[in-house]
């Protein structure tokens, strides 16, 4: 079960643009709230069948240095653009399930998406769109170009049917826009292509959750793929 404000942020990593901007603001919201990071990054290496056990044993010592080396490195460069001290995971698996089992204990994630144009281009099929389906706490997706919690937060549309899975996200969004100075307002679906949204710094949409049903979870995909704007996906509590 995930608390707002967020005790413990988890970051996704690739050393990539995309993560520092997360980090940036990642390291915002854990001095605002006085919350910590995790940083998580993920390094898969499958040896080739052919490998001799000597050769596996090798490798599998490489692994092991390499490993450390990386845990070092990620620590260090994380707490930098972070600001804040962070605890490092470099994790043996594929980025989403990473992610999602690095989660599991967090309050909040927060990613970096490479993607500068287009929703259908940066989001469909991406990690980000995995995370965001199947967590079990608020996701922030930052997009290209973004800068501090701030600037982020300064005015933020929450897109939500009223019902029985929004008053999270409408909550989160106040609480966001009173810490940062910003402002909230709810908007429709259709907005999303209205000025409301042409003018907003971020999306806040509410996450049916993942045992949702077909047409609540179907609804909010549409949404995603047609949001060209930072997102903050909250689900139930």
């Amino acid at each position: 079960m995930w608390t707002y404000p967020p005790h413990k942020i988890l970051v996704a990593v690739d050393f990539g643009d995309a993560s520092s901007r997360a980090l940036r603001v990642a390291g915002d919201l854990a001095r605002a709230f006085g919350a910590t990071i995790t940083a998580v990054h993920a390094e898969t290496f499958d040896a080739p069948p052919y490998f001799t056990r000597e050769q596996l044993r090798v490798i599998e010592q490489q692994r092991r240095a390499a490993r450390r080396d990386a845990v070092h490195y990620l620590s260090k460069t994380a707490a930098q653009h972070a600001g804040v001290e962070v605890a490092p995971i470099v994790a043996d698996a594929p980025p989403a399930d990473a992610i999602l089992e690095a989660a599991r204990d967090h309050d909040l994630i927060v990613m970096g998406t490479h993607g500068r144009r287009g929703p259908a281009r940066w989001w469909a099929g991406s990690v980000a769109e995995r995370v965001a389906r199947e967590a079990r706490v608020p996701v922030l997706v930052v997009r290209a170009g973004a800068n501090g919690a701030a600037q982020l937060f300064k005015s933020i549309a929450v897109i939500a049917r009223r019902g029985t899975f929004d008053g999270p996200a409408r909550r989160y969004a106040r609480g966001l826009a009173a810490e940062f100075k910003g402002e909230s307002s709810q908007e429709s679906l259709a907005s999303l292509r209205e000025a409301a949204i042409a003018t907003a710094t971020l999306v806040v949409i509410a996450q049916p959750g993942i045992d949702a049903t077909a047409p609540a979870a179907g609804a909010v995909e549409r949404t995603l793929r047609s949001c060209y704007k930072p997102v903050l996906l909250v689900p139930p509590v």
